[in-house]
């Protein structure tokens, strides 16, 4: 008589898995079973297991394992050539072991056989599978999709069951997990069940490492069984959401190859959209039962207040305060905005360790502490980031904001979902602002990247009230060009800055020269930013090589303000041009006023920028720019004027413009402004210094945000 190892894993389903185990052994005469129950914790009396079946062998975890690690230990008892493994919820039918048995005796190059499964209504459960791809969660088996329109071709190619003859043997990617008769030695071969997956799709993992093995899955329909779906996992539907959409994506990351692999922010940012729209539904289906009326789980919305009674309530979200232009423009809106009228609340996440911290901003008296979200970050990871998900969901509720306005790209992103979230889950009424102060849809990622964060910026856009943009040109490019959202949507709202410091720097002439040891004739050009790819600083050093070999004549110092991942491939860059000696690191430093008033020229290289800071501010002191024609950077030199009759670069009303990524041609225009120290150069820092201070002061800014806030509010307090 053949001997079979059965496995189950119990969780809070004692009554069903009586019922189970009372059915396998109705069903076994022709086999002896040796059953193996290893209980996850349960708080349903689950000795009756050992008082009603003697036999069995009942192991007791001492808290909830998950499905895959309980599963292992109860295949490391037993030795049998077959293991059934079988939910607790199920009914094995009459005839199940034979038939299944004696297809694996004349198969043996068959790994895992599944049965049909019916649903307690007789239905055909779709139990045999394609391996999941982007489409899956839209049409899966039970999604609003599938059941809209049940026909569609894409559920058709997912749900394998649907092909089947119910007779035939068929090979199928993979088996539902709820009810497989496996061969050990494949087991042997193949390895336990990854327990990384707590729950859901570990069965379709071992499948496919079953057949990357070489050996077959087959989905059996001749024998059967009954599911009584969801009935451990509905004791607690909150872990079981999140560990069913945590698990699918382990999945993605585990077998995901190139070029399939790049899709993975992609990925990972849509499981965060559906698991806030099944939270939702979940939640609404206890607070509005199908009779309509409100069960004891009904939870009150926090009704939105009349303008005039309260002040408008803005939580600000920005993924760090490192050094640069988010940061100033996110402490001017949090410090400056009336306080009569709006209460400030800033969000804010870690500063990577090779940057510059400008949360010194608001030490002393602003009045504003940020709150720090220790897991949002500016790298993508998957753990951190549903953390700081999750964390951002606590602060809405605490902070029961009128308005959520998010900066920068992750924080834009994390916080806009948290808003999606919050609101489906009859929180508020959260309006929602997004500020792009740049983009990350050129020159960060290879092409497949960044198609998929311009996918997710469209879909983001949807739910967002007002875009932000901060030039014309990055208008431009977000409605057009990457078409983000309709221009209607899109707002710009320029930069602003305390720009007093830099308007008179020239009471500090002379002290950085002295810190670095040069004297007045020495040309000095400099540079100022984060040592990062984007930034593209290995251009300024190649122009900086062109200008020496050109003017051997003129002393001149090229100064790198700022620090980043980059630094030490760049020194180890200039070491190998010979420039060590014309080149100085500065690192981060407070006293810009002080470093513009002595640069003769600032430059700029960047592959993408919104609005350069580092150019308003030169102009703001004086300084004479080039820069490469990246973003918004055109709308602050101005209109072109034409250029010398040789060189590549052209003269703007403000500066001189160059090519990314043309090293000669910033090398001919800094000759050509080191040549030219006349009143030409001298007019055309005195336009450029007027037009900030005219365009980017810092009341300027403050008055257009307020009254963006004031007028959505007003707008949806009408439509309401």
């Amino acid at each position: 008589m053949e001997s079979i190892d059965v496995v189950i894993v119990n969780y809070n389903s004692t009554e069903h898995l009586l019922r189970c185990l009372k059915s396998l052994f109705e069903t076994s005469d022709k086999v002896r079973l040796q059953v193996f129950v290893h209980d996850n914790a349960s708080r349903d009396r689950v000795d009756q297991v050992t008082e009603c079946f003697p036999d069995v062998r009942l192991t007791k975890n001492a808290a909830n394992l998950g499905f895959a690690r309980a599963i292992n230990n109860a295949l490391r008892q037993g030795a049998s050539r077959y293991v059934l493994i079988l939910n607790p919820d199920t009914l094995v039918h009459d005839g199940f072991f034979e038939s299944a048995l004696e297809y694996m005796d004349h198969n043996p190059d068959v790994g895992i056989l599944g049965p049909k499964i019916l649903e307690t209504n007789g239905a055909v459960q779709g139990s045999a599978r394609a391996f999941p791809n982007l489409l899956t969660a839209l049409f899966g088996r039970t999604s609003l999709l599938s059941r809209a329109f049940p026909n569609n071709s894409i559920t058709r190619g997912n749900i394998l069951t649907a092909r089947s003859d119910g007779i035939t043997p068929m090979e199928v990617d993979w088996v539902s997990g709820a009810c497989m008769l496996v061969r050990r030695r494949a087991v042997q071969e193949v390895g336990f069940l990854d327990a990384r997956f707590f729950m859901y799709w570990e069965d379709a993992d071992w499948c496919r490492r079953m057949w990357q093995n070489k050996w077959k899955v087959i989905y059996f329909p001749s024998v059967s069984i009954t599911h009584y779906v969801g009935v451990s996992s509905e004791k607690n539907p909150l872990r079981s959401i999140v560990e069913f959409h945590r698990s699918i994506y382990c999945l993605f990351i585990k077998h995901a190859d190139k070029p399939r692999s790049l899709l993975r922010p992609f990925i990972f940012w849509g499981l965060i959209y559906r698991l806030a729209f099944v939270l939702a539904s979940q939640i609404f289906r206890r607070i509005l039962p199908p009779d309509g009326r409100p069960s004891l789980w009904h939870y009150e919305p926090v009704q939105s207040k009349p303008i005039a009674a309260h002040k408008i309530k803005v939580l600000r979200f920005i993924a760090r305060l490192n050094v640069g232009g988010p940061s100033i423009h996110v402490y001017l809106l949090s410090t400056g905005l009336n306080s009569n009228h709006f209460e400030s609340v800033l969000v804010t996440g870690r500063i990577s360790p090779q940057e510059g911290d400008m949360s010194y901003l608001f030490e002393g008296s602003t009045g504003i502490r940020p709150l720090i979200v220790q897991d949002l970050q500016r790298e993508i990871n998957p753990v951190r980031d549903l953390k700081a998900f999750f964390h951002i969901l606590r602060i809405l509720r605490q902070e029961n904001p009128d308005i959520v306005h998010t900066h920068t790209a992750k924080a834009g992103t994390t916080g806009r979902i948290a808003v999606m979230a919050h609101n489906l889950l009859g929180r508020g009424d959260v309006h929602t602002v997004h500020t792009f102060h740049g983009h990350v849809f050129e020159g960060y990622f290879s092409p497949a990247k960044s198609l998929l964060f311009i996918m997710i910026e469209r879909l983001l856009a949807k739910s967002t009230d007002v875009v932000i943009a901060i030039s014309k040109t990055q208008k431009d490019d977000l409605s057009t060009r990457f078409r983000i959202a309709p221009s209607a949507r899109i707002k710009t709202i320029p930069l602003g800055f305390d720009l007093k410091p830099f308007l008179e720097s020239n009471a500090l002439k002379g002290r950085f020269r002295r810190s670095l040891g040069l004297k007045e004739d020495t040309f000095l050009v400099g540079i100022i930013g984060r040592l990062v790819p984007i930034k593209h600083h290995v251009m300024f050093l190649d122009a900086a090589g062109l200008f020496l070999k050109r003017n051997p004549g003129i002393k001149v110092k090229f100064v790198l303000v700022g620090d980043g991942e980059l630094r030490e491939m760049l020194t180890v860059y200039c070491e190998q041009k010979g420039l060590t000696d014309h080149v100085v690191f500065c690192g981060w430093r407070r006293d810009l006023p002080e470093v513009y008033a002595d640069l003769d020229v600032l430059a700029l290289t960047s592959l993408n920028e919104g609005t350069p800071v580092s150019i308003i501010e030169a102009m703001a002191a004086s300084t004479p720019v080039i820069a490469t024609d990246a973003g918004g950077v055109l709308d602050l030199l101005g209109p072109r004027n034409g250029g010398p009759p040789s060189g590549g670069f052209t003269l703007c009303e403000r500066g001189l413009l160059c090519k990314r990524g043309d090293a000669a041609g910033l090398a001919d225009g800094l000759t050509y402004l080191a040549s030219n120290r006349t009143a030409e150069m001298k007019e055309m820092a005195r336009r450029a210094q007027s037009f900030v201070e005219t365009s980017f002061s810092a009341n300027r800014l403050v008055n257009d945000v307020e009254t963006l806030y004031l007028n959505l509010m007003k707008r949806y307090s009408r439509n309401g």
